[in-house]
């Protein structure tokens, strides 16, 4: 095999899912695709989550594999809404222009901090920024960005740009309402995933 594809197969290998043992489940950060009888699996594991989602239904030829599941498991414990309580606030100042934050997770001491994103361009309609280095142990896990005034939706844009992250993602809008508009996913190698929050 050309050494190009043993490099690609390895960062992202293919595994058959056992029918007659238990399937052990990625332990260190990683993914691979699952191939069941039940159809094709995205795994993925990081630190602060293990997932496993259906990326496709079962083959139309009859395979000898087991079957797997869909599962969602967080290493930290609670999300920490606080935070994102914290970032509506400081939104809610920015508004109509659009703001950005991450919520990084330390594995070490299981802390939180909200990093407010220093902007080099921001309007109306967008904002892009400075992404942080995170210090040893520090995970980004929460990726979020305001609307302004407008409703809270998942853009062609972020959608680009969430395609080969691991993350959790939100939209924070109608900040200029008593009520805001908010929209969750987990983004997982361009898979997005709805969460509600």
């Amino acid at each position: 095999m050309d050494a190009r594809d043993f490099a690609l197969q390895s960062v992202m290998p293919t595994v058959m899912v056992p029918r007659f043992s238990e399937l052990e489940e990625l332990s260190v950060p990683g993914n691979r695709i699952l191939v069941a009888s039940n159809g094709v699996w995205l795994e993925v594991c990081r630190a602060w989550m293990y997932a496993r989602i259906k990326v496709s239904d079962a083959l139309r030829v009859p395979l000898p594999y087991g079957e797997t599941s869909e599962v969602l498991r967080f290493g930290f414990g609670k999300l920490p809404r606080a935070m994102v309580a914290q970032f509506i606030e400081q939104a809610r100042v920015r508004s109509p222009n659009e703001c950005a934050a991450w919520i990084v997770w330390n594995q070490r001491t299981n802390l939180w901090k909200l990093m407010m994103l220093e902007e080099t361009s921001v309007g109306h309609g967008h904002v892009t920024s400075i992404l942080p280095t995170l210090e040893s142990g520090e995970h980004m896990v929460i990726d979020l960005h305001s609307h302004g005034t407008t409703k809270s939706f998942f853009s062609r844009t972020d959608n680009k740009d969430d395609k080969g992250d691991v993350k959790l993602a939100g939209v924070i809008g109608n900040l200029d309402q008593p009520e805001v508009t908010v929209s969750f996913r987990l983004c997982a190698n361009g898979i997005f995933l709805p969460l509600p929050f």
